[in-house]
């Protein structure tokens, strides 16, 4: 059995309360105290209950963080992000992935209150317009990342999708390339409609009118079917949902006996970490996925201080920036 605070202020000799007044550091104690009570501790490899700690203060220093689904590589960004800035703030994370199922959703958010989490963070669209009503009676703040559900009246970071889809458009255009199509993914999937209409954008402004729409599922396989079926389209250029769609299309491409980017050069979004190891190297759509997770942190703080400041108004957009690499180049130079 573990020492208790009752053998650290026996060793110390001083109260029970004065160890934890110094332990928690609630109180200025006497140098001479604190060494002793401090050296007890240590000698006694004393640690103090975080279960009778969060009683007392009425707080874990804990945040619940729910992703929609831990297998897409995007996700485990976000993950990296929220924790490094919960732990600049003191606080851990409590990780759970809703499978993009929605019953599972709800037993995570359950037992996330249960385990009694400062505050939490969600990473799913889906999540929020199915559960919207439950989440505005959580018990405790919530903040949403990368959620593209219009009104939820909760406080919500994201990029801006439309924008990002429009540079990757443009970075083709600018190449050369008119015949542009545009990889898409379900309704449901978060950010599909603004990043097909941010591709419009781009080529309506260049006058080169629509693009060419195939759908994918957002994963690898949906992106090599929907590529698949684009290539008698003459395209040279495609701007897909995300970067395991674009993935998706390379593998197809290269079946086909279509060279990227000799004849088709292909961009994607999110720079996930396997986007710079593909072959080619994949250009893609950047998203800060550091400034998001920060910005959702400092905003649970705040929330947990009492300071709305008007937040869930309306979501906070974050530039996205392209990262050029060798899945394009201009039309005809290679």
């Amino acid at each position: 059995m573990g020492a208790t605070i009752d053998d650290v202020a026996a060793r110390s000799g001083v109260s029970t309360a004065t160890v934890s007044r110094v332990l928690s550091g609630s109180v200025p104690a006497r140098a001479a105290t604190r060494e002793r009570v401090l050296a007890a501790a240590r000698e006694l490899d004393y640690r103090p209950s975080s279960i009778a700690r969060a009683l007392k203060r009425q707080e874990t220093r804990t945040l619940g963080l729910l992703v929609t689904d831990i297998t897409n590589p995007f996700y485990p960004q976000i993950v990296r992000a929220v924790e490094a800035a919960a732990h600049e703030r003191g606080y851990g994370i409590v990780l759970a992935n809703g499978g993009d199922d929605a019953a599972r959703e709800l037993e995570h958010l359950d037992l996330l209150i249960e385990r009694r989490v400062d505050g939490i963070v969600i990473v799913s669209s889906r999540m929020t317009r199915r559960h919207a009503e439950r989440l505005h009676r959580t018990a405790v703040p919530v903040v949403l990342v990368n959620d593209t559900v219009a009104g939820s009246g909760l406080p919500t970071v994201t990029t801006a999708h439309r924008r990002g889809a429009r540079l990757a458009a443009e970075h083709l255009i600018q190449l050369g390339h008119q015949r542009i199509a545009h990889i898409g993914a379900p309704a449901d999937q978060a950010a599909s409609g603004q990043r097909r209409q941010g591709v419009r954008d781009a080529m309506r402004r260049a006058g080169l009118g629509e693009p060419l729409i195939a759908i994918g599922d957002g994963g690898v396989a949906g992106g090599a079917h929907a590529a698949e079926a684009l290539i008698d389209s003459d395209i040279t250029g495609i701007v897909a949902y995300n970067d395991l769609t674009a993935i998706g299309a390379l593998r197809a491409l290269r079946r086909a006996g279509i060279g990227v980017p000799e004849a088709v050069s292909v961009v994607g979004f999110d720079d996930i970490d396997l986007a710079a190891w593909t072959d080619p190297p994949l250009t893609t759509i950047r998203q800060p996925t550091e400034a998001l997770g920060r910005w959702a942190v400092e905003h649970v703080a705040d929330l947990l201080a009492g300071h709305d400041d008007g937040l869930g108004i309306s979501p906070v957009l974050l530039d996205p920036e392209i990262v050029v690499r060798d899945s394009t180049s201009a039309r005809g130079t290679v």
